[in-house]
């Protein structure tokens, strides 16, 4: 289950006009990276163009996960919120105070 970790505000206080910058730190319900499973297989063919043996092995990639969680800020004095980052786990936003 996803969760907010902590808010944390650059300044302690700001005036009419200043830029509020916030930084989200959570835990995503849905994991950034999924693994898939992949088979490499290796043949060996002699002069004759004969494959003689041949093995495989699996491997793992973690791959980008297409759709994650979407992290957004309001305020209760109407501001506009622009997400400046988002790693996965920690996002960056800022309002006009």
């Amino acid at each position: 289950m996803a969760s907010v970790d902590s808010l944390t505000f650059d300044q302690p206080a700001y005036n009419p006009g200043d830029t509020v910058t916030l930084t989200v730190a959570y835990t995503p319900d849905t994991p950034s990276v999924v693994p898939a499973t992949f088979t490499a297989t290796t043949s060996i063919t002699d002069a004759a163009g004969d494959v003689t043996a041949t093995g495989s092995a699996p491997f793992v990639v973690n791959e980008a996960q297409a759709a994650g969680d979407v992290v957004s800020t309001t305020d209760d004095g109407n501001r506009t919120w622009t997400e400046a980052s988002d790693n996965g786990s920690v996002a960056v936003f800022s309002a006009v105070a």
